[in-house]
């Protein structure tokens, strides 16, 4: 997805002070993140609007001597309607302003009881126009260790607690995509250092980077592994149907990169060969010696038992990307129906109702039952499409359109129903929203959905292996 303008000419536009109420029709984005009107948060008569990011200037500088990070953001960003712009950061903000003015910041949370914290600028900036937030923040020591006179920071997550980039660094909800310039860079250290990361690197000096994400990434996409740890690894290049990929398997053991290695090329044959070409630049994969890990755009944190899943996740949640908790449902029940063989249900609609989707939309968790009973409705969905080539063929259709973009529930079912011209509301009622179907006959036999087949989606990743792993 274009964004309508690069990050660097909407800080230029913004530094010439076009973010105020005069700007120019032409600087106005009309682009906003699915939902952004419905998480719009009134406190005490005051709207608190989630900020739309454009794009952001990011720095991290990680400080041996005293063992300190700092970071400093610097976010283009506009609002649907006018209010106190609020985001995600699990740090402390200070210095902070608002289009050059200083101004402070409030947490809030979530109206749902979701348990989700946000950080609310004190300011209410108009809606549309282009504006800059800038500031600098800290983070809990636990977020990074400093050892061997360096430092060891991995940013470790998982969709199964809500875990995104906002742990590191300021963003905004799943849905919100956007551009990213970073810098790191490590001061008096001691040890040489290995930056890995899913964007694009140019190093400035042996302890200075620069890298840049691409305009299609959101909080649940950014891959960034800094250590003075050595650890074995293998670079290779697989020729894709759209050109050479390049791909490096790193891991704990030399073990675990080569048996990593001895299956990535068959994976990516048959899957480039079910769903089309690759959709990033590159794959990086850190091989675990357990299943704790995570899928993020073009690499993941994984075990071998787990490497097809999280490789399949490249296209179906890190191409076509869940809006929030409420639609990662929907690469999971992929991921997990092709772990077991893409089984094609005999029977449809006689198994309980089951709630996929019916969340709240602060939700960030994806639900537990994804993977059971997410795969045991694309088995169904197997059936009802099979006279026009089986889901295989629909999903692929489908990550054609949405490659690159976000997708919401609705989003899904809205596309299953034109590309297959059948009514399938028994089956998003019941399957994807827990109702349950009265109406429907085989409803009268339902049963319980049981499976002993666990899902190969990796576990949360524990403490020890963390810091294991940094």
């Amino acid at each position: 997805m274009i964004r309508y303008l690069s990050l660097m000419l909407l800080l230029s536009l913004v530094s010439c002070g076009k973010g105020s109420s005069s700007q120019n029709e032409t600087t106005k984005a009309d682009y906003f993140f699915a939902g952004q009107s419905d998480k719009i948060i009134t406190l005490n008569e005051e709207k608190h609007v989630p900020m739309n990011f454009i794009g952001q200037n990011l720095s991290m500088t990680f400080d041996i001597s005293t063992q300190k990070f700092i970071g400093h953001s610097k976010i283009t960003f506009n609002l649907v309607e006018a209010g106190r712009p609020y985001f995600e950061l699990q740090g402390t903000l200070k210095n902070i302003s608002i289009d050059g003015v200083s101004v402070s910041a409030t947490t809030i949370s979530d109206p749902d009881g979701q348990k989700q914290s946000y950080k609310s600028l004190k300011e209410v900036v108009s809606a549309k126009d282009f504006h800059t937030a800038e500031f600098d923040y800290e983070l809990p020591a636990e977020r990074m260790t400093f050892t061997g006179g360096g430092v060891r920071f991995l940013t470790d997550m998982t969709d199964l607690s809500g875990k995104f980039f906002e742990y590191w660094g300021p963003c905004g909800f799943e849905g919100d995509q956007f551009e990213m310039n970073l810098s790191m860079s490590v001061k008096n250290s001691t040890s040489a250092h290995t930056l890995r990361t899913n964007g694009t690197i140019s190093e400035n000096g042996p302890t200075e980077w620069q890298v840049s994400f691409p305009d299609y990434f959101s909080k649940s996409s950014f891959y960034i592994h800094l250590t003075n740890q050595s650890l074995p690894s293998t670079k290779l290049t697989y020729k894709g149907l759209k050109g050479d990929i390049p791909i490096e398997i790193y891991g704990l053991t030399q073990t675990l990169v080569d048996g990593a290695v001895a299956d990535i090329t068959g994976l990516f044959k048959e899957l480039e060969a079910d769903y089309g070409p690759y959709p990033h630049t590159k794959f990086l994969a850190y091989m675990n010696d357990r299943s704790g890990g995570m899928e993020y755009v073009g690499a993941t944190i994984t075990a071998r038992g787990s490497l097809d899943h999280e490789l399949l996740h490249s296209w179906f949640a890190r191409s076509m990307i869940p809006a929030d908790g409420r639609s990662g449902w929907i690469d999971e029940a992929m991921a997990s129906w092709r772990d077991y063989g893409y089984t094609r249900a005999t029977t449809t609609l006689s198994r309980t109702a089951t709630n996929l989707a019916n969340y709240s939309i602060f939700r960030k968790t994806t639900p537990s039952n994804s993977y059971v009973d997410g795969r045991a409705l694309f088995a169904e969905l197997d059936h009802e499409f099979k006279g026009i080539g089986g889901l295989k063929t629909v999903m692929k259709a489908l990550h054609t359109e949405y490659n690159k973009r976000v997708i919401t529930n609705e989003d899904f079912w809205s596309f299953l129903k034109s590309y297959s011209q059948m009514n399938l509301d028994a089956f998003e009622e019941r399957y994807a929203l827990g109702r349950s179907a009265t109406n429907t006959e085989a409803a009268k036999s339902a049963v319980t959905t049981s499976d002993s087949q666990p899902s190969k989606h990796p576990t949360v990743l524990t403490r020890e292996e963390i810091l294991r792993l940094r």
